[in-house]
């Protein structure tokens, strides 16, 4: 991997952090956590897929060529011919901040109200291990166990899967799901914000230029409540799904109707999604099997998919209403003591 010139920084505490992004901003600064994205994104264009295409330019008036170093848009505007376009090389960060020294932003601390606190540069690895994870939030323990492989789990971070804000991101889902908050802190302070709001398109956050997501928390599980997460995808290790979807839901009794229920859904929209037809739909209904069919035919609706090479629009709708309805079936049968 060839990787363009760029300076580390690494800060010994959080307010540390947080004034060296402020101070380099306007220089070109991004975060390092576990770098398994980030890396990716960096290096420089030597693959043909990966580099720019001129449609027409003074250099190349026929246009369709591939060029890394002679073509005129690669370092300046495009000019492009009629109907013409090119995908511009992405200019480099000036810095990475590095997050490694930041022991605080590591871990989890389940609170005396029942709630979980979870470090943005808690592991994937430690995640999918957490009992406390597994038994409470099982939809976050599930999106981690699918994420990547175990070198990717070892490395990357629950913070970095959530602010790389990909529609797929296997712990986004979930974590939108289990309706976490998201801390970010900067100079001027600390603000908080549902993980919903969060992303909002492909790589696109409401994260402000200067600010760090340092904690995810998620709030107390319902005493009748399960949750659950699925990953379809082409195969089962190193690929980006087809469709997520996950799972919350609680119930006012054993057996008795939904008091509260959440689905998330990902890689069937610009961002991963809050399905909020879901719950007037369900809400108050005892989940027998017509119900569970309203509530996924709803998840369905709410879904924006496209066609790629992973699968069509078509079939990721259709993946989305089987998925609603089989992990609503599976969050009930948690929330039961059933499984």
């Amino acid at each position: 991997m060839i990787l363009p010139r760029f300076d580390v920084l690494t800060p010994a505490t959080v307010t540390e952090a947080c004034a060296l992004l402020a101070a380099h901003t306007a220089a070109g600064v991004r975060i390092l956590a576990g770098g398994t994205d980030l890396l990716v994104e960096l290096r420089r264009p030597i693959i043909p897929q990966h580099v720019p295409r001129c449609d027409g330019c003074p250099t190349h008036p026929e246009g369709a060529v591939f060029s890394t170093i002679d073509c005129t848009m690669w370092n300046s505007e495009p000019l492009m011919a009629a109907g013409g376009s090119v995908r511009a090389a992405v200019k480099p960060p000036a810095f990475l901040l590095s997050l490694h020294k930041l022991r605080d932003l590591r871990g989890l601390q389940k609170r005396t109200d029942g709630s979980l606190r979870v470090g943005a540069c808690t592991t994937i690895t430690d995640i999918e291990r957490s009992r406390d994870i597994r038994e409470g939030w099982t939809a976050l323990a599930e999106g981690a166990d699918n994420l990547g492989s175990p070198l990717v789990r070892n490395r990357g971070t629950v913070g970095g899967n959530i602010a790389n804000a990909r529609p797929a991101a296997d712990t986004a889902v979930p974590t939108i799901a289990l309706r976490a908050t998201l801390v970010l802190r900067s100079t001027s302070g600390i603000r908080t914000i549902a993980a919903a709001d969060f992303p909002t398109g492909p790589g696109k956050t409401i994260i402000n230029p200067g600010e760090i997501l340092t904690y995810i928390e998620y709030p107390a599980p319902a005493k009748y409540s399960g949750s659950a997460y699925h990953k379809l995808a082409n195969r089962k290790a190193l690929e980006i799904s087809t469709v997520g979807v996950a799972v919350y839901l609680a119930l006012e009794t054993p057996g008795g109707p939904v008091a509260d229920v959440s689905v998330a859904l990902g890689a069937v929209g610009p961002k991963p999604l809050a399905a909020a037809s879901v719950g007037p739909v369900l809400l108050g209904r005892i989940p027998d099997e017509t119900a569970i069919n309203d509530a996924a035919r709803a998840a369905m609706e709410d879904a924006r998919p496209i066609d790629d090479h992973r699968g069509s629009a078509w079939y990721r709708l259709q993946m989305v209403e089987v998925l609603t309805r089989r992990l609503l079936k599976t969050a009930l049968a948690r929330a039961e003591g059933k499984k």
